[in-house]
């Protein structure tokens, strides 16, 4: 018989963040071609978003589930996965949110532009995220 225990295992976390990351993949490709007529920009928005996905699902669960235990010791040190993938996730996922703002905003959407800014959104989220996370 299994055992079962409170906290998921890494591979069951790595197979959720695959499986959010095509699936972001997918639906953001698909919206911003639908919207933008632009199959690479489409690609692009839709890469950071499941890039995105796929590094921040999995260390958001084990976030949760280690704030859950009943250790003393913080949440953050009792993390398997790292904080710093995790928050570097969120930034590429904000990015892609950027990069569909931008699109809105510049007709024809400009990919130099949507991946710079996106770069910019993730790197800074990335230095927040650890500064805040990090006490």
């Amino acid at each position: 018989m299994a055992t079962e225990s409170p906290e998921m295992s890494d591979q069951l976390l790595t197979i959720l963040g695959a499986g959010a990351g095509v699936m972001q993949i997918v639906v953001f490709t698909w919206v911003s071609v639908l919207l933008f007529d632009s199959v690479v920009y489409g690609v692009a928005v839709g890469a950071f978003a499941g890039v995105g996905a796929f590094l921040f699902i999995p260390w958001l669960l084990s976030y949760t589930a280690a704030q859950e235990g009943q250790s003393l010791e913080p949440a953050s040190e009792r993390v398997s996965r790292s904080t710093g993938t995790g928050v570097f996730g969120l930034g590429l996922e904000l990015g892609a949110i950027t990069m569909l703002t931008l699109g809105f905003v510049r007709e024809p959407p400009g990919l130099l532009l949507g991946v710079a800014s996106a770069l910019v959104v993730a790197v800074g989220a990335y230095l927040v995220g650890s500064f805040v996370l990090a006490r």
